[in-house]
């Protein structure tokens, strides 16, 4: 086990700096956090059985997301 760990350690830090022409790329960053936390939704009669403090929570997070992904509110 402990091999294995060492093992995956120097290869991480082998792969880090294979290649000069690679480090000297400006990093790509992509922010995954819109499609990751999508809008909370519900099917059927399950809104019904939900209590407010739930209901509140699901509201408050859509609206984040909304305002956070750049979308607008939905009122």
């Amino acid at each position: 086990m402990r091999g294995e760990l060492t093992a995956i350690l120097m290869l991480s830090l082998a792969v880090s700096c294979g290649s000069y022409r690679a480090a000297s790329r400006k990093p790509a960053i992509t922010d995954s956090a819109c499609i990751l936390l999508a809008p909370i939704t519900t099917h059927g009669n399950k809104i019904k059985r939900l209590d407010a403090r739930t209901l509140r929570a699901i509201e408050t997070h859509n609206t984040s997301w909304d305002l956070l992904c750049h979308k607008t509110p939905s009122l």
